[in-house]
């Protein structure tokens, strides 16, 4: 069993080794470049960016240019009136055409002007898409990152609860040997080593699957492994951020706004239709045909044409009307979801903000705690050696030490994430 162990611990020192280190901030990096879900959400920001025109909202005029060229061969026969006759084998045919149009409406109702504020909003919802799937984004790293730091703390409590309990293994079996203590002092002094090497064994395998989420937010490989951080730095100065100022920080409260003005773009756009539109519209064309036969050997005509339209819908079976009021309805489906969030957000604000509160406080306690443990697993340790204390106080004293060093652990990880899950609804987490 040693030469096992040994051979294990040589092995983990030789792959950490190889390991790349990775650090906390190196982490957002990398997140920030490959993650997935933001790179997508980068596109459709894109995407409305690129739809963001005066053209895409009306504002332009269509223009086109079209040609086109005809030929054919055919055999005619023609009758005229005064008897004559005309007859012509294979007679061939030839047209050109060609023209440049226009066509530019007027007025519509104002719903090109309607058109560009809903693309200027769409492109504001996009953009605080971004920021939010970066902050979710940013808020799941730490946190996953965090999980792997508290896994490899956690190691650190169990390898210490190793080491004490193969010191008091030792010391129970020497006992035994002399007769100066019971047999089965040594025994459980063995259980507790043997327990503490599976502990070690089942966290370790923790470690992996929380560094594989780790690396699937990175974007990188699933079994990519890292040497990371002994320890995190805590923000333990957090200030509660004012209820209406966080109205205007959360990234999710902001694509519900604007959702709600894009409703309200969309429902003034249908009214629009049942309006009346002017448009005109120009070109300048040019034909010409030549014929073997025919009434007609050539023809030719160009110049420019014009005109102006004016529509007015009378009646489409109500669907206009309809069309309006479920636009409205959805308008006002969106507000309602907006203050719903509203109301949400200071729900879940006041909730992270309490959990951080009750997070520092137990670790500050803990902090205090670890020494009263630490001072008392010392002092039975020199009573266990000399003979003053039996094996179950020291063994108690050993648990204590080591839960104590789990709770400071647990307690600096679970401040962490609180403190993540403040800034994130604050959309702080990345300026």
């Amino acid at each position: 069993m040693k030469q096992i162990l040994a051979g294990i611990l040589l092995l983990s020192g030789t792959v950490a080794t190889a390991q790349q280190r990775l650090s906390l901030s190196d982490a957002i990096a990398k997140a920030l470049e490959h993650n997935f879900d933001i790179r997508i959400t980068k596109t459709a920001l894109q995407q409305a960016e690129r739809n963001n025109t005066l053209g895409n909202a009306g504002f332009s005029p269509n223009v086109n240019a079209t040609a086109g060229v005809t030929t054919g061969s055919a055999n005619t026969r023609i009758e005229f009136a005064d008897g004559r006759v005309q007859e012509v084998a294979n007679a061939a045919s030839v047209g050109y055409n060609g023209a440049v149009s226009l066509g530019w409406t007027l007025f519509d109702g104002g719903r090109m002007f309607l058109n560009k504020k809903l693309l200027n909003t769409q492109e504001s919802v996009a953009s605080a898409q971004l920021k939010e799937r970066v902050q979710s984004i940013v808020s799941q790293t730490v946190q996953a990152y965090a999980a792997a730091v508290f896994q490899k703390q956690q190691g650190v409590a169990i390898d210490t609860a190793l080491v004490l309990a193969k010191t008091r293994m030792i010391l129970s079996q020497v006992k035994y040997e002399t007769g100066a203590s019971a047999k089965v002092d040594f025994l459980q002094a063995r259980v507790d080593y043997n327990t503490r090497q599976s502990d070690s064994l089942t966290l370790e395998a923790q470690h992996i699957s929380s560094l594989a989420t780790l690396n699937a937010l990175m974007g990188e490989e699933a079994d990519k492994l890292y040497v990371l951080d002994e320890e995190l730095q805590m923000n333990t100065a957090l200030q509660p951020t004012d209820k209406d100022r966080l109205k205007d920080l959360s990234p999710s409260l902001q694509i519900a706004r604007q959702n709600a003005e894009a409703s309200e773009l969309s429902a003034k756009i249908a009214k629009t239709f049942m309006l009346p539109t002017l448009s005109v519209n120009g070109a300048y064309s040019y034909s010409r045909t030549q014929s073997q036969a025919g009434f007609a050997l050539f023809n030719q005509s160009y110049g420019p044409t014009g005109g102006a339209n004016l529509s007015m819908p009378l009646f489409q079976g109500g669907n206009l009307r309809r069309q309006a009021k479920v636009a409205s309805l959805q308008a006002m489906r969106m507000q309602l979801t907006y203050d719903w969030q509203n109301t949400e957000l200071s729900r879940q604000y006041r909730s992270a903000w309490g959990n951080y509160e009750m997070a520092l406080a137990a670790y500050k306690l803990e902090q205090e705690n670890i020494g009263y443990a630490k001072e008392n697993l010392d002092i039975q340790k020199a009573r266990f050696r000399v003979g003053i204390a039996n094996t179950l106080e020291t063994r108690e004293a050993e648990n204590s030490y080591v839960q104590a060093l789990q709770r400071l652990f647990t307690a600096a990880y679970n401040l962490k994430v609180c403190e993540t899950r403040v800034l994130e609804l604050e959309g702080n987490l990345v300026k």
